[in-house]
């Protein structure tokens, strides 16, 4: 099912799975192909790139599944030094600006551009969608998902789904390329179990028993109405002990508690207690740090 078609409890379901296989890939020698995969699970499309931007270099491709008309020499050809014409680069690079953007909306000129004529119209592609973040002041990271000239361009759910899901796509790519190295097998395992043990003591230390049974439901990608079948108490009630537990944590939807899941266990220090306590303690001392500064 395509960002398109899904209802509201889906839309929660679909942001449950993507943060979990993003958290999930982190640290991997795969990550980039997790992304990918997770995101066409929920977004139509035909091909797809993940880039580095770095300022005065050629970009690094580091997944590519894009398949052109021409081939990889249109690759060949846009790190030879299409890319210094490519809106997306000079978006991200030049004007310093990250987001979820469509190449339909972006440059209305596009097909008179020199970069359409000379490159873009060969590639088969009509439409284009990059999720652009940034590392550092120099460094960017670019998810351009692509559409077929067959294929009707995205619309505005698709959008919408992705800007649901930047910040989580954010903090994993972050996490990933700042602070860890990829490992095998045996690491593979081992954050498996990290990750099991962080959704089951996620809360813990804030929340009631209840109220963290609802969060780990929530967090598995449950609704309301699924959560109250699980527990055996009414969708009202679950709805309640949402808002409270939103209360307590300071998210205001669904996707800012995933964003805070997220957030709390990869700065966590052990799997074995509750990650939100030492996130929750970090940030109010940098709180009260600022504060006093």
């Amino acid at each position: 099912m395509t960002a398109e078609t899904r209802n509201g409890d889906e839309q929660v379901a679909a942001i449950a799975d993507l943060a979990m296989a993003l958290l999930d890939g982190i640290g991997r020698l795969d990550f980039q192909e997790r992304i990918m995969n997770a995101l066409k699970q929920q977004i139509a499309f035909d091909a797809s790139l993940v880039l580095l931007y770095r300022r005065g270099i050629a970009p690094k491709i580091l997944f590519n599944d894009w398949r052109t008309d021409r081939g990889l020499s249109n690759i060949q050809q846009y790190l030879q030094g299409y890319y210094r014409l490519d809106p997306f680069y000079r978006l991200t690079l030049e004007e310093d600006i990250d987001g979820v953007h469509q190449l339909s909306q972006l440059d209305s000129g596009f097909g008179d551009s020199d970069y359409y004529r000379e490159f873009y119209q060969y590639s088969g592609m009509q439409d284009e969608i990059n999720v652009l973040v940034s590392l550092d002041a120099d460094t960017k990271f670019a998810i351009s998902l692509a559409r077929r000239n067959a294929r009707p361009g995205f619309k505005s759910p698709d959008l919408a789904f992705l800007r649901t899901a930047t910040p989580l796509l954010v903090k994993a790519i972050v996490r990933h390329y700042r602070d860890l190295r990829p490992g095998g097998q045996e690491g593979e395992a081992l954050l498996q179990s990290a990750l099991a043990q962080a959704v089951r003591n996620f809360g813990r230390s804030v929340l009631t028993n209840r109220e963290c049974q609802v969060v780990q439901l929530i967090l598995r990608g449950h609704s309301a109405k699924e959560i109250a079948a699980k527990l055996g108490i009414a969708p009202t009630t679950v709805k309640l002990h949402r808002r409270n537990l939103y209360a307590k944590l300071d998210v205001t939807s669904q996707a800012t508690l995933f964003s805070l899941f997220l957030d709390a266990v990869c700065s966590a220090e052990n799997a074995f207690d509750d990650p939100l306590a030492g996130y929750l303690t970090r940030r109010a001392k940098l709180t009260g740090d600022m504060l006093h500064a």
